[in-house]
């Protein structure tokens, strides 16, 4: 399917990219193209593609992990298995934020097993994809306490956690642990703070690949007191249909802070890299 694009949502991953990080396993090096979650309409079907029709709504997600990142552009051609509708009613700017950011938190709920009565702890609640992930356990049944700095606080208190931490006042050992799981979407918390914070058996998911973690976290869980994760996205239609849903039913709220021209996209990026953006940043490309 040809997409002309309307909106782009830029996430920390893109600037990453751009100054050459995670260059050995990602599908693009400097260099590179920017932005990988946009929302447009239709515009062109390859042969034996039927739907969605010409002029739908969709949003989508360029994995640049799997395919060369670049949809900060006018048109970008995908499978149609990959796009999903948006219906009428949710703002596309708000939609395409969800593919990336929306899914690395309902993602990571699901590897901290995130279930109904949990005390969860998100650290770093005020960016994009935290901002998502205090919504998902909440939505989920979760007790979410939220974490951010002392300017983040009325972004916080924004997302109704069931309780706010100033983390730059307030330290670790009274923010009231132990937690059954902790999402560090800042990835800054030090192994001592973990260990302090999580109760035996909890899960610790953080957003940063890193080496040789990735590889043999998986096996030292099994005889660890916690057990330590990294999100690995694996984007699917389902979990973002489950998304969708959550935003037209009131359950999940995209945060979007600040909208750029597409002539300012480079000020986008600086503003991603600033680690001061509170939820999601938009770039308007048409």
């Amino acid at each position: 399917m040809l997409v002309r694009v309307k909106y782009v949502s830029i996430n920390p991953l893109d600037w990453k990219l751009v100054e050459g990080q995670f260059r050995l396993i990602a599908k693009t090096r400097p260099p590179a193209g920017i932005g990988a979650e946009f929302g447009g309409t239709v515009e062109a079907r390859g042969s034996g593609v039927s739907a969605p029709a010409i002029g739908t709504r969709v949003i989508c997600l360029i994995n640049p992990f799997v395919r060369r990142p670049g949809v900060l552009q006018e048109f970008v051609s995908s499978p149609q298995r990959e796009v999903l509708p948006v219906p009428d009613e949710i703002d596309l700017d708000a939609a395409c934020t969800l593919p990336c950011a929306g899914q690395s938190a309902l993602q990571m709920c699901r590897m901290a097993r995130v279930r109904q009565g949990q005390r969860v702890l998100i650290h770093g609640a005020a960016g994009g994809v935290g901002s998502f992930a205090a919504q998902v356990a909440h939505a989920l049944g979760a007790i979410a306490v939220a974490t951010g700095s002392t300017a983040s606080q009325p972004a916080l208190a924004a997302l109704h956690p069931h309780a706010q931490i100033d983390y730059t006042r307030q330290p670790v050992a009274s923010w009231g642990g132990p937690f059954s799981a902790v999402l560090d979407c800042a990835n800054a918390l030090a192994a001592a703070d973990i260990a302090m914070l999580l109760a035996d058996g909890g899960h610790y998911v953080n957003t940063l690949p890193s080496f040789p973690a990735m590889i043999f976290d998986p096996f030292f869980n099994a005889f660890r007191r916690i057990r330590r994760h990294t999100l690995k996205l694996d984007s699917n239609i389902d979990d973002l249909r489950t998304l969708m849903q959550w935003v037209g039913d009131g359950r999940l709220r995209p945060i979007i802070s600040e909208r750029f021209e597409f002539a300012d996209a480079v000020q986008a990026l600086e503003r991603s890299k600033s680690g001061h953006a509170r939820g999601k940043l938009v770039v308007r490309v048409a």
